[in-house]
């Protein structure tokens, strides 16, 4: 019984000295590449729901121009016109308000990729994390043609 109450007593003088991490106040959800239309639905469908379930947070969208697309140089803007139809789903189809959602030009990467935040209200937005310099990037000729980037979903 003595052996019992002294366990219980350390447990709870451990418990009340350990140190308490704080959770971070904004959180990536997700984060994904060059996928096609129907897995990059179902995830922006996903994190439609966790803006639904919270909202008071915004949704920040942080999309990033890649070296190369698809095994070719990039045009310019072709990032930004791929990564424009993301707010439009969660607005349009999935009933988010324009203002729960930011995106952001993060700039490039080695790979064109898109990162999903959820950041509650008050809370400082993420910063853009690039690691390819826009000088070390180089396009292609021609003009981006939209349609090659539409869902038909």
């Amino acid at each position: 019984m003595m052996n019992r109450l002294k366990c219980s007593l350390i447990i709870i003088i451990i418990s009340l000295v350990a140190p308490v991490k704080a959770a971070s106040p904004i959180s990536r959800f997700d984060e994904f590449g060059d996928i096609n239309c129907e897995d990059e639905m179902a995830r922006l469908d996903n994190f439609a729901i966790q803006l639904q379930n919270t909202p008071s947070a915004n949704g920040y969208m942080i999309f990033y121009g890649g070296r190369r697309f698809r095994g070719r140089l990039p045009r310019v803007g072709e990032a930004a016109v791929r990564a424009g139809r993301l707010k439009p789903y969660l607005v349009n189809r999935r009933g988010i308000p324009a203002e729960q959602v930011v995106v952001i030009d993060g700039g490039y990467r080695k790979f064109f990729s898109v990162e999903l935040w959820i950041v509650p209200a008050g809370a400082s937005p993420p910063e853009p994390s690039n690691t390819v310099p826009a000088s070390q990037i180089k396009f292609r000729k021609g003009k981006v043609n939209r349609r090659q980037f539409q869902c038909n979903i």
